[in-house]
């Protein structure tokens, strides 16, 4: 076998088809936790493996073998030079897989490995050429392998978006920036159309040179909510059924009188046209013997009801909320359709900031379900031949006519683990259903154990930033097949910037060190942290004190 650079160690002790264990050459380089290495098993395959840990030991001073005076007397009595010749070096490396057959055929996916390590077999460091044709395979450039930073990882946009991928780590760990990398990446290598939902407005200055970026103001069109969302919307309870149920009978009633009087349903107006609906029956219940009114039913038959006491508590109660909603967030409503301002081949940014979480929910319910549903409208008029469902499609949303993924940001606020609410419903169906029919689904989170198990671990490439609560590292673990006891360990070990890889889009998994949006792409987004010292010391050269003050105030 070829080596690079010469033998870095021999494998001793027991070994298995998984795991060995290597004294290493101290005449080579040293290897680092991490790298890659590649020996021969049992039958001639040559094996790929990785560094998993690395120890220093002295036989003269071995654990056990004495107090702190015995070991001072040994560094005494001995030299230096009988000291180190008494120092080896261990290490344990993890098989990933055979990656060149007894024969010479190169495997770019390594084959797993059936025979153990034969001990005796000497270690070497893996050629930087089979690292490349294993990395380099794909469309989007993420990062560079840690211990090899010449070699440069890519993920396969085909694999990370149709079985869609998540990124989890603790706040400040760069989350935004590997989403900006991945989305450059996305639009300019393989013009994707991408959606990201942006609760904090993290991606408003999301730019990079030839940047196809499309912000988008996030409004709620009241007359194209489902009543769950609009419920959810106004922040009636769960367990308000009398409340939700006068809802829906207003909603319906104004829909179908607005609708026969050819007026535009939606907007502010549809707002104000629900206050007054309600308004007239409460109108009916005080002024009127029979107390009956009328509404329109699901199939837009006009229907009697008579008003109790205790309807007219709820009909109380949801003026109240129409009012508040009108009130604090009349801002965000509005006719326009959001789905219409997604743009091809661009990053269309939503920005959700200024919301509450109601308000981000029944917005992501609406774009989440609009998506899907003219996407499987779309594909299914093209399969069998529905001209008239693709030209609507077409016309309403030419985005849609392309495969879109969308990236949901702070994700455990839409589904939030143990709960339901609209837009867990639908990011469940995406995960599901979505790659039949070119939906694809990034979920972006720092608190992995809040999110919605059956979620995420539907996210078959995971970018695992670092992760230090023990809880959010098992959570991730349960979730995901591919993390084993060993990639934890690595997880927790991560500095910044840097990612445990392991998934669909990935040929094995890696350590990489995520490209720096702004150093290496030259791009810029609005997700870095306030550098509250240089704020608070800003203008401080211009105090002045208090006796300095009064001094200067005219006589």
């Amino acid at each position: 076998m070829e080596a690079r650079n010469g033998s870095v160690g021999i494998v001793f002790g027991e070994s298995t088809t998984d795991h060995f264990t290597f004294i290493v050459n101290p005449r080579n380089e040293l290897p680092r936790f991490g790298e890659f290495l590649v020996v021969r098993n049992r039958e001639g395959d040559e094996v790929l493996a990785l560094l998993k840990s690395i120890r220093n030991l002295n036989w003269l001073m071995e654990a056990g073998r004495g107090s702190y005076d015995y070991v001072e007397k040994t560094v005494n009595v001995f030299s230096r030079g009988i000291l180190d010749k008494s120092e080896e070096i261990l290490a344990t490396a993890k098989v990933l897989g055979v990656l060149r057959t007894r024969d010479g055929e190169f495997l770019t996916k390594p084959a797993p490995n059936r025979v153990p390590i034969k001990p005796g077999e000497r270690v070497y460091l893996a050629r930087d050429e089979d690292l490349e044709r294993i990395f380099a395979n794909g469309h989007l450039r993420i990062g560079k392998l840690i211990a090899r930073s010449n070699i440069e990882v890519r993920l396969d946009a085909n694999r990370l978006v149709s079985r869609h991928f998540a990124v989890l780590a603790v706040t400040g760990a760069g989350k935004s920036n590997t989403i900006a990398v991945l989305t450059k990446e996305l639009v300019s290598n393989v013009n994707a159309t991408v959606v990201i939902l942006d609760p904090h407005g993290e991606y408003q200055k999301l730019s990079w040179p030839g940047a196809r970026v499309n912000p988008i103001k996030a409004t709620i069109d009241p007359g194209r909510i489902r009543l769950s969302e609009f419920a959810t919307l106004l922040g009636i309870a769960e367990n308000a059924s009398l409340q939700r149920r006068f809802l829906g009978l207003v909603y319906r009633t104004v829909r179908e009188e607005m609708r026969r009087e050819g007026k535009v349903v939606g907007g502010m107006p549809f707002i104000h046209a629900m206050e007054d609906k309600i308004e007239e029956w409460i109108r009916i219940y005080e002024n009127t013997d029979d107390k009956i009114i009328h509404y329109y039913d699901e199939k837009g038959i006009e229907t009697p009801r008579k008003i109790q006491a205790r309807d007219l508590e709820a009909l109380i109660r949801l003026k109240d909320y129409l009012s508040e909603l009108r009130a604090n967030f009349g801002e965000f409503i509005s006719p326009v359709n959001v789905l219409s301002e997604i743009r091809p081949g661009m990053v269309n940014v939503i920005d959700l900031s200024g919301m509450e979480e109601e308000q981000m929910i029944t917005l992501a319910s609406f774009v989440l379900r609009g998506i899907l549903k003219n996407r499987i409208d779309y594909v299914k008029g093209s399969r069998t031949g529905d001209r008239n469902l693709v030209r609507e499609v077409s016309e309403a949303y030419p985005a849609l006519t392309k495969p879109v993924l969308v990236i949901v940001e702070e994700a455990h606020i839409f589904a939030p683990r143990g709960e339901k609410n609209p837009a867990t419903l639908w990011l469940g169906k995406i995960a599901r259903e979505g790659r039949k029919f070119g939906v694809g689904l990034g979920i972006v989170s720092q608190r992995p154990k809040k999110l919605d198990d059956d979620i995420l671990s539907q996210t078959n490439t995971k970018i695992i930033l670092k992760l230090v609560e023990p809880n959010d590292q098992r959570y991730v673990q349960q979730a995901s097949e591919q993390i084993s006891e060993d990639l934890l360990s690595d997880i927790a070990s991560l500095g910044v910037g840097e990612a445990v890889i392991v998934g669909y889009a990935i040929t094995i998994p890696a350590m990489v060190k995520i490209y720096s949006f702004e150093r290496d792409f030259k791009g810029h987004y609005g997700g870095g942290d306030i550098d509250i010292v240089e704020e608070w010391l800003e203008g401080k050269e211009e105090d002045v004190s208090e006796e300095e003050a009064i001094a200067a105030l005219p006589l």
